[in-house]
């Protein structure tokens, strides 16, 4: 296996002659398979499993509460990257404890209690290992393969597995229902969800993490993904009449202070080796 640097971009050329690859005549159809097509295969089915997960837990818990337990994938990637050996600075071990911190306190507070439940809960957990998982991952195929295809493929993927799990799951008369008796109202709220969620969340974004995720290494960009539960909190608050006691608080200026830590933490170095650094 041949790898090299090209000079017009950060990612690597991989060049795979036939004569290295496996004998085995499954490993040799996957080595056939374009290298975008299996990246964003990959990366679409841990974003439909997370996916699924983190809905199913939304549905039982909190919105808080959920966006909270989503963030232990702040903890579990520079864990995983720690075990293979990467080197992640102490500055960023002391805000991961600072934000898992304040995951404790705001899932503690008594004024969100009342809408939470552990069945919830622990979707959200299961959803936040699919999340570390995909995370992980992007950071390894956005080395090989340009965004736009990386994500475009991912992003076919997810929606066809969507597709299959409404099938299986019998789903189709249920949205068949919905849709005949539907207000117009209805129909809109949908229509702005499903652009939101299908073409902001799980296209734009994941496009501009690639890049974003390449230059300062995945344990540092979960501490930035840490500031989604503020926002959640705060627009829940707003719009779902769920309320934030003194704990929540609390829990959120923990995490700002976790954000600030990771924010001024050293810069990797540039020119360290690919698989022993962060970067």
């Amino acid at each position: 296996q041949k790898i090299e640097t090209t000079s017009s971009s950060n990612r690597l050329n991989v060049d795979e002659p036939a004569k290295s690859m496996p004998k085995n005549s499954l490993a040799q159809g996957m080595m056939n398979i374009p290298v975008n097509i299996r990246g964003g295969t990959e990366l679409g089915l841990w974003k439909f499993l997370g996916t699924t997960a983190n809905l199913y837990g939304l549905s039982l818990t909190s919105a808080d509460h959920g966006a909270f337990l989503i963030q232990l994938t702040t903890l579990i990637v520079p864990s995983v990257q720690g075990i293979m050996g990467v080197p992640i600075p102490q500055r960023i071990w002391t805000a991961i404890a600072l934000a898992m911190s304040g995951v404790y306190l705001f899932t503690q507070d008594p004024a969100s209690a009342g809408n939470a439940s552990l069945q919830g809960d622990l979707f959200c957990v299961v959803a936040a290992v699919f999340y570390a998982t995909y995370d992980l991952r992007l950071f390894k195929w956005g080395k090989i393969i340009e965004p736009l295809e990386l994500i475009t493929t991912k992003v076919a993927t997810q929606a066809a597995l969507s597709v299959v799990a409404l099938v299986v799951s019998n789903g189709w008369a249920d949205a068949a229902s919905f849709f005949s008796s539907a207000s117009s109202d209805d129909l809109r709220l949908v229509t702005y969800v499903t652009l939101w969620s299908g073409f902001v969340v799980n296209a734009v974004a994941p496009y501009l993490q690639v890049g974003g995720q390449q230059a300062v290494g995945p344990a540092r960009a979960q501490i930035v993904y840490a500031s989604q539960p503020l926002w959640a909190a705060l627009m829940s608050l707003v719009f779902l009449g769920e309320t934030v006691g003194v704990q929540g608080v609390a829990g959120g200026v923990t995490f700002l202070g976790a954000m600030f830590l990771a924010a001024t933490a050293d810069v990797p170095d540039p020119d360290c080796e690919v698989d022993i650094c962060e970067v």
